[in-house]
Protein backbone atom coordinates (compact mmCIF):
# COMPACT_ATOMS: atom_id res chain seq x y z
CA UNK A 1 0.00 0.00 0.00
CA UNK A 2 2.86 2.13 0.98
CA UNK A 3 4.58 1.88 -2.45
CA UNK A 4 1.57 2.36 -4.70
CA UNK A 5 0.85 5.44 -2.20
CA UNK A 6 4.55 6.84 -2.93
CA UNK A 7 3.88 6.20 -6.72
CA UNK A 8 0.53 7.95 -6.59
CA UNK A 9 2.26 10.85 -4.35
CA UNK A 10 5.36 11.12 -7.23
CA UNK A 11 3.04 10.83 -10.09
CA UNK A 12 0.62 14.15 -8.91
CA UNK A 13 3.06 15.94 -7.13
CA UNK A 14 6.33 16.62 -8.76
CA UNK A 15 6.90 19.71 -10.54
CA UNK A 16 6.55 19.40 -14.12
CA UNK A 17 9.78 21.29 -15.70
CA UNK A 18 7.04 23.14 -18.12
CA UNK A 19 5.06 24.79 -14.99
CA UNK A 20 5.10 28.26 -14.31
CA UNK A 21 6.80 29.44 -11.95
CA UNK A 22 6.82 31.87 -8.95
CA UNK A 23 8.67 35.03 -9.17
CA UNK A 24 11.08 35.49 -5.93
CA UNK A 25 13.42 38.18 -4.81
CA UNK A 26 16.41 38.01 -2.60
CA UNK A 27 17.50 40.45 -0.35
CA UNK A 28 20.72 40.57 2.63
CA UNK A 29 19.04 37.93 4.65
CA UNK A 30 15.38 37.68 3.58
CA UNK A 31 13.39 37.35 0.43
CA UNK A 32 10.04 37.75 -0.68
CA UNK A 33 7.95 35.21 -3.20
CA UNK A 34 5.22 36.65 -5.44
CA UNK A 35 2.93 32.97 -5.25
CA UNK A 36 0.99 32.33 -8.69
CA UNK A 37 -0.98 28.51 -9.06
CA UNK A 38 -1.34 28.73 -5.47
CA UNK A 39 -4.71 27.36 -3.61
CA UNK A 40 -6.80 24.73 -2.82
CA UNK A 41 -7.52 22.89 -6.07
CA UNK A 42 -9.97 19.68 -5.40
CA UNK A 43 -11.87 17.75 -2.73
CA UNK A 44 -12.31 14.10 -2.43
CA UNK A 45 -15.07 12.36 -0.17
CA UNK A 46 -13.53 9.48 1.34
CA UNK A 47 -15.78 6.38 1.34
CA UNK A 48 -15.90 4.31 4.32
CA UNK A 49 -17.33 0.45 3.76
CA UNK A 50 -18.68 -0.42 7.01
CA UNK A 51 -20.92 -3.31 8.55
CA UNK A 52 -20.35 -6.62 8.77
CA UNK A 53 -20.38 -7.25 5.45
CA UNK A 54 -18.69 -4.18 4.52
CA UNK A 55 -22.03 -3.52 2.51
CA UNK A 56 -22.72 -0.35 3.92
CA UNK A 57 -21.44 3.27 2.77
CA UNK A 58 -21.18 5.93 5.02
CA UNK A 59 -17.95 8.88 4.85
CA UNK A 60 -14.60 8.80 6.95
CA UNK A 61 -13.96 13.01 5.82
CA UNK A 62 -12.66 14.23 2.89
CA UNK A 63 -9.24 15.00 1.22
CA UNK A 64 -7.93 18.47 0.03
CA UNK A 65 -5.41 19.12 -2.59
CA UNK A 66 -3.31 22.84 -1.67
CA UNK A 67 -1.33 23.62 -4.65
CA UNK A 68 2.32 25.29 -3.36
CA UNK A 69 4.25 27.98 -4.98
CA UNK A 70 6.81 26.61 -7.73
CA UNK A 71 10.40 27.97 -7.26
CA UNK A 72 13.25 27.42 -9.71
CA UNK A 73 15.94 24.72 -8.94
CA UNK A 74 18.61 27.64 -7.97
CA UNK A 75 16.12 29.23 -5.82
CA UNK A 76 14.62 26.50 -4.26
CA UNK A 77 18.37 25.07 -3.90
CA UNK A 78 18.78 28.71 -1.60
CA UNK A 79 15.80 28.51 0.81
CA UNK A 80 17.21 25.04 1.27
CA UNK A 81 20.31 25.44 2.20
CA UNK A 82 20.55 29.21 3.08
CA UNK A 83 17.65 29.72 5.23
CA UNK A 84 17.14 26.25 6.51
CA UNK A 85 13.58 25.62 4.95
CA UNK A 86 12.18 22.49 4.31
CA UNK A 87 8.62 22.27 4.04
CA UNK A 88 5.33 24.09 4.07
CA UNK A 89 2.86 24.39 7.00
CA UNK A 90 -0.87 24.07 6.80
CA UNK A 91 -3.03 25.80 9.13
CA UNK A 92 -6.55 24.79 8.91
CA UNK A 93 -9.37 26.66 10.05
CA UNK A 94 -13.18 25.71 10.35
CA UNK A 95 -15.89 28.07 10.65
CA UNK A 96 -19.33 26.19 11.44
CA UNK A 97 -22.43 28.28 13.33
CA UNK A 98 -20.42 31.44 13.72
CA UNK A 99 -17.50 29.65 15.45
CA UNK A 100 -14.44 30.47 14.29
CA UNK A 101 -11.87 27.37 15.45
CA UNK A 102 -8.25 26.41 14.15
CA UNK A 103 -8.44 22.66 13.50
CA UNK A 104 -5.21 22.03 13.13
CA UNK A 105 -1.52 22.36 11.61
CA UNK A 106 0.06 19.75 8.97
CA UNK A 107 3.43 20.33 7.00
CA UNK A 108 4.21 18.60 3.82
CA UNK A 109 7.68 18.78 2.78
CA UNK A 110 9.53 21.39 0.46
CA UNK A 111 10.86 18.63 -1.22
CA UNK A 112 10.23 15.16 -2.45
CA UNK A 113 11.46 12.55 0.12
CA UNK A 114 14.08 10.50 -1.42
CA UNK A 115 15.52 13.33 -3.04
CA UNK A 116 16.91 15.73 -0.64
CA UNK A 117 20.77 14.73 -1.39
CA UNK A 118 23.13 17.47 -1.71
CA UNK A 119 22.93 17.34 -5.39
CA UNK A 120 20.58 19.77 -6.34
CA UNK A 121 19.87 18.59 -9.71
CA UNK A 122 18.03 15.71 -7.96
CA UNK A 123 16.12 17.31 -5.51
CA UNK A 124 12.38 17.99 -6.81
CA UNK A 125 9.96 20.10 -5.38
CA UNK A 126 6.46 18.93 -4.19
CA UNK A 127 4.06 21.01 -6.48
CA UNK A 128 0.82 19.55 -4.41
CA UNK A 129 0.07 18.44 -0.87
CA UNK A 130 -2.70 17.19 0.72
CA UNK A 131 -4.44 17.14 3.81
CA UNK A 132 -7.95 15.14 5.58
CA UNK A 133 -10.34 16.41 7.50
CA UNK A 134 -11.91 12.83 8.69
CA UNK A 135 -14.92 12.52 11.16
CA UNK A 136 -13.96 11.48 14.94
CA UNK A 137 -14.64 7.98 14.54
CA UNK A 138 -11.77 7.64 11.53
CA UNK A 139 -9.45 10.36 12.68
CA UNK A 140 -8.55 9.21 16.41
CA UNK A 141 -6.33 6.32 14.72
CA UNK A 142 -6.15 3.57 12.04
CA UNK A 143 -7.48 0.89 14.94
CA UNK A 144 -10.52 2.92 14.87
CA UNK A 145 -10.62 3.38 10.42
CA UNK A 146 -10.63 -0.50 10.94
CA UNK A 147 -13.36 -1.07 12.65
CA UNK A 148 -16.61 -2.70 10.59
CA UNK A 149 -18.82 -0.45 12.86
CA UNK A 150 -17.74 2.82 13.74
CA UNK A 151 -17.08 4.21 17.03
CA UNK A 152 -19.14 7.08 18.67
CA UNK A 153 -22.45 5.83 16.62
CA UNK A 154 -20.81 7.41 13.37
CA UNK A 155 -23.13 7.32 10.57
CA UNK A 156 -22.65 10.36 8.35
CA UNK A 157 -21.69 11.03 4.67
CA UNK A 158 -20.89 13.97 2.68
CA UNK A 159 -23.36 14.56 -0.02
CA UNK A 160 -22.27 18.09 -1.15
CA UNK A 161 -19.30 20.22 -1.44
CA UNK A 162 -18.23 23.64 -3.28
CA UNK A 163 -15.08 25.49 -3.27
CA UNK A 164 -15.39 29.53 -3.73
CA UNK A 165 -13.42 32.20 -4.07
CA UNK A 166 -13.15 35.23 -2.61
CA UNK A 167 -12.53 38.37 -3.88
CA UNK A 168 -9.29 38.98 -2.32
CA UNK A 169 -5.82 39.15 -3.24
CA UNK A 170 -3.27 36.50 -2.44
CA UNK A 171 -0.40 38.07 -0.13
CA UNK A 172 3.14 38.20 -0.92
CA UNK A 173 5.02 35.47 0.96
CA UNK A 174 7.82 37.24 3.26
CA UNK A 175 10.88 35.62 5.13
CA UNK A 176 13.46 36.89 7.28
CA UNK A 177 14.32 36.68 10.68
CA UNK A 178 11.37 38.56 11.88
CA UNK A 179 8.93 36.22 10.70
CA UNK A 180 10.91 33.14 12.47
CA UNK A 181 8.35 31.54 15.30
CA UNK A 182 8.51 28.52 17.47
CA UNK A 183 5.07 26.74 16.92
CA UNK A 184 3.99 25.18 19.93
CA UNK A 185 0.75 23.86 19.22
CA UNK A 186 0.74 19.93 17.38
CA UNK A 187 1.46 19.71 13.60
CA UNK A 188 0.54 16.29 12.62
CA UNK A 189 3.27 14.43 11.20
CA UNK A 190 3.88 13.87 7.11
CA UNK A 191 2.72 10.63 6.12
CA UNK A 192 2.13 9.06 2.40
CA UNK A 193 -1.24 7.66 4.29
CA UNK A 194 -2.85 10.83 4.88
CA UNK A 195 -2.55 13.83 6.53
CA UNK A 196 -5.46 13.65 8.81
CA UNK A 197 -7.31 16.52 10.92
CA UNK A 198 -10.16 15.62 13.07
CA UNK A 199 -12.85 17.32 12.50
CA UNK A 200 -15.43 16.13 15.17
CA UNK A 201 -18.65 14.14 14.95
CA UNK A 202 -20.22 16.17 11.79
CA UNK A 203 -17.32 18.63 9.71
CA UNK A 204 -20.53 21.24 7.86
CA UNK A 205 -19.03 24.36 7.70
CA UNK A 206 -16.34 26.97 6.04
CA UNK A 207 -12.88 25.77 5.81
CA UNK A 208 -9.73 28.57 5.11
CA UNK A 209 -6.10 27.04 4.80
CA UNK A 210 -3.16 29.20 5.25
CA UNK A 211 0.69 28.62 4.41
CA UNK A 212 3.96 29.21 5.81
CA UNK A 213 7.48 28.08 5.01
CA UNK A 214 8.54 25.77 7.79
CA UNK A 215 11.31 23.86 9.50
CA UNK A 216 9.80 20.91 10.51
CA UNK A 217 12.89 19.36 12.59
CA UNK A 218 13.07 22.60 14.25
CA UNK A 219 9.30 23.33 14.58
CA UNK A 220 10.07 26.82 13.16
CA UNK A 221 7.57 28.91 10.84
CA UNK A 222 9.94 30.51 8.56
CA UNK A 223 7.76 33.24 6.66
CA UNK A 224 4.75 35.24 7.11
CA UNK A 225 1.12 33.01 6.69
CA UNK A 226 -0.52 33.99 3.95
CA UNK A 227 -4.60 33.16 3.58
CA UNK A 228 -5.68 31.22 0.51
CA UNK A 229 -8.04 32.99 -1.91
CA UNK A 230 -10.61 29.63 -1.61
CA UNK A 231 -13.09 28.72 0.99
CA UNK A 232 -14.08 24.97 0.99
CA UNK A 233 -17.75 24.95 1.91
CA UNK A 234 -19.27 21.69 2.85
CA UNK A 235 -22.51 22.43 2.83
CA UNK A 236 -24.87 19.03 3.37
CA UNK A 237 -23.76 15.94 5.19
CA UNK A 238 -26.76 13.26 5.62
CA UNK A 239 -27.71 10.19 8.14
CA UNK A 240 -28.03 6.64 7.00
CA UNK A 241 -29.45 3.97 9.00
CA UNK A 242 -26.60 1.16 9.95
CA UNK A 243 -27.74 -2.45 9.64
CA UNK A 244 -25.86 -4.50 11.67
CA UNK A 245 -23.98 -2.30 14.45
CA UNK A 246 -26.65 -1.90 16.86
CA UNK A 247 -24.62 -2.41 20.43
CA UNK A 248 -21.45 -2.42 19.49
CA UNK A 249 -18.89 -0.97 21.80
CA UNK A 250 -15.05 -0.09 21.13
CA UNK A 251 -13.26 -3.32 21.63
CA UNK A 252 -10.18 -3.30 24.05
CA UNK A 253 -6.57 -3.46 22.19
CA UNK A 254 -6.83 -7.39 23.65
CA UNK A 255 -9.75 -7.51 22.05
CA UNK A 256 -8.97 -5.99 18.48
CA UNK A 257 -6.18 -8.68 17.92
CA UNK A 258 -8.54 -11.59 18.36
CA UNK A 259 -11.25 -10.67 15.22
CA UNK A 260 -14.15 -13.24 16.57
CA UNK A 261 -13.74 -10.84 19.55
CA UNK A 262 -14.42 -7.38 17.13
CA UNK A 263 -18.08 -6.70 17.98
CA UNK A 264 -19.27 -7.35 21.46
CA UNK A 265 -23.04 -6.56 21.89
CA UNK A 266 -25.02 -5.65 24.63
CA UNK A 267 -27.75 -8.14 26.21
Amino acid sequence: MIRSSFAIFVTLLITLSCTKKSEIKFTENAFYINPIKTGLTDVRVEKWRIGPNRDQEVSKGVTVFVSFPLLERDELERLVTEFGIDSWLIKVKKRSFSVNTTLGYVYIPLIVPGTQGKNKNRRHQIKKGTFSVYYSAAAISKRFENFECPAFNHNRYVEDWTINKRPITLDQIFAGPLEETYIGAKVTEYSYSGNILNGGQSIEGDYTVEIALYNHKEKKKKSNYIELVEVLNISAERQRQISGCEGFQIPTKEEDVNKMELFRWKR
